[in-house]
C-alpha cells in the first residue's frame, strides 16, 4: 500500500509540475474578439487578450472604469455565468438571481427568456439597466480577462473573468 508520505510526495510533484507549465506561459497573447459598436462612446478597441472565450464565470468589476462602492449591492457583488454549450447564463444581479437563455449571434450576446427574482432593490439603477439591455443584442469585448459590455452608449459594465 503507499504511505501518506509517498502521496504526499505525489501530489506535491504535481502541483509545482502545473505551476511550472503556467509560468512557462511566453507571454504572447491571442488576439481579442472585436464586438464594439459604433453608437457606445465607451466602446473598448480590439487589443490582444489572454482568452477570447466568453464561456466562463464573470464578476463585476467596475461600471464606466470607476471601481464599485461595496455599499452599491445589497446582496453581494454581481456576477454572471456563461455557458455557450448548453446556451445558457445564469448569475446574480447583487440583488436578484437571473437566468436565461444566450446565444451569440453577429458578435453580439442574445439573451432570452429572462428569469429573475424579484426582490426590491437599493442598488442606484444597476439592476434595471442591466436588465433593460439584457432585452436586446450586447456587444462586448474581451481583454485581458476582463468583459467589457456595452450597456448602453455612455455605460460599459467591466465583468473579471473568475476560472472555473
Amino acid at each position: 500500500m503507499f504511505s501518506i508520505k509517498k502521496i504526499f510526495s505525489v501530489m506535491l510533484v504535481c502541483v509545482f509540475a502545473i505551476a511550472c507549465n503556467q509560468s512557462e506561459d511566453n507571454g504572447i497573447p491571442e488576439t481579442a474578439t472585436s464586438t464594439s459598436t459604433t453608437e457606445s462612446s465607451l466602446a473598448i478597441s480590439p487589443t490582444p487578450t489572454a482568452s477570447t472565450n466568453i464561456q466562463d464565470i464573470w464578476v463585476l468589476d467596475s461600471i464606466n472604469n470607476k471601481a464599485l462602492d461595496s455599499n452599491y449591492f445589497t446582496h453581494g457583488t454581481p456576477y454572471v455565468d456563461f455557458n455557450l454549450d448548453k446556451k445558457t447564463f445564469s448569475g446574480h444581479t447583487g440583488c436578484n438571481g437571473i437566468n436565461g437563455k444566450l446565444s451569440e449571434v453577429s458578435g453580439k450576446l442574445v439573451f432570452d427568456s429572462l428569469q429573475f427574482s424579484k426582490e426590491v432593490c437599493k442598488d442606484k439603477g444597476f439592476e434595471k439597466k442591466l436588465l433593460k439591455a439584457f432585452n436586446k443584442a450586447v456587444s462586448y469585448n474581451i481583454l485581458n480577462d476582463m468583459l467589457y459590455m456595452n450597456i448602453d452608449p455612455n455605460t460599459v459594465y467591466v465583468f473579471r473573468r473568475i476560472r472555473r
